[in-house]
């Protein structure tokens, strides 16, 4: 394991470091409730909350439901001379919904944007720490990681839905592009399955060459989503996806991330409690930049280990 202190550098003039279109080294571990990952509705855990184990990959080196796919190593990131995060240590799984939740301020959409790289668009930001994906044991914030070939592996679906003014084709086709991908029956087949994972191929398969912008602002959400896909990320981002989404809406992206989370590694931000209680596997609370507890969902809702998490979601602050 690398452990560094990195300073991140605003990007040379001419150099896209922020591409929208995709915008473990311990022995055999358990994670929380003993018998690797179980999704929701794991309970009788017998742990310290403070204490997490991780699993890795196997010999062969492939991942496997039951390993760690990022883990957070002693993470430390200040923006400037300010703090924002101390010492987390969080494992995420391979083929999981982690949900990160925690009052407004508390440093959730930061760490979130340690895993792509995204602060070190602005100059004097500063990583300390690892967070090593598996399974090539790559450190995301060590100065030895090129961050293009972070985001090679990331992608990230923001608040708001952010489509290109292109197509709804060329839209999801974008990052396949910049890869160089130019075989026009990729391009079909890749743009078709990534549209029906995002479930919208159905209403929108007659109209491929019809502008973005002029999608409702659910299915240009979950065209964001299926531009994410399209170039198979390790590990799928999503800040807060549904916060300007009405209920209806909603509740495609949240069956969707359901899915998807069988599918896919995914870290979720999300301010909505019962959000996270319906579509995560694990569950994450911090508070002023620190990690005050991890574990499975089920468990984190109904008998939480720390005082500070019992109270935050009960409603007693935030």
């Amino acid at each position: 394991m690398n452990r560094t202190a990195y300073t991140a550098h605003a990007p040379s003039s001419g150099t896209d470091h922020t591409n929208p279109a995709t915008a473990n080294t311990a022995p055999d571990e358990t994670p929380p409730g003993g018998e690797g990952p179980t999704g929701r509705g794991s309970a009788n855990r017998e742990h310290s909350p403070a204490t997490v184990k991780v699993d890795v990959p196997g010999a062969n080196g492939e991942d496997s439901p039951s390993t760690v796919k990022v883990d957070v190593r002693g993470l430390n990131f200040w923006y400037g001379d300010f703090q924002a995060l101390t010492d987390i240590n969080l494992p995420i799984y391979y083929q999981h919904v982690t949900a990160l939740i925690g009052a407004s301020g508390c440093g959730k959409s930061t760490l979130l944007r340690c895993f792509n790289r995204m602060h070190d668009v602005q100059g004097g930001n500063h990583y300390q720490g690892a967070i090593q994906m598996q399974p090539e044991d790559i450190n995301l914030i060590g100065p030895e990681t090129d961050p293009m070939l972070v985001r090679l592996k990331i992608g990230m679906v923001f608040q708001q839905a952010n489509p290109f003014p292109k197509s709804i084709f060329e839209n999801v086709a974008a990052g396949l592009r910049i890869r160089g991908i130019k075989d026009r029956t990729v391009l079909q087949e890749t743009v078709e399955r990534s549209l029906q994972r995002a479930a919208l191929w159905d209403e929108v398969k007659d109209r491929l060459d019809m502008p973005a912008f002029e999608l409702s602002g659910g299915q240009q959400q979950r065209l964001c989503i299926a531009r994410t896909l399209a170039p198979e990320p390790e590990l799928l981002l999503l800040d807060e996806p549904t916060s300007s989404l009405d209920p209806i809406a909603t509740a495609k992206i949240e069956d969707l991330i359901t899915r998807l989370g069988k599918e896919v590694t995914i870290l979720i931000v999300t301010h909505n409690m019962q959000q996270a209680a319906r579509i995560s596997d694990y569950t994450a609370f911090m508070h002023l930049g620190e990690l005050i507890e991890h574990d499975d969902t089920e468990t984190m809702f109904t008998n939480p280990h720390q005082e500070r998490t019992e109270s935050y979601i009960t409603g007693r602050f935030g």
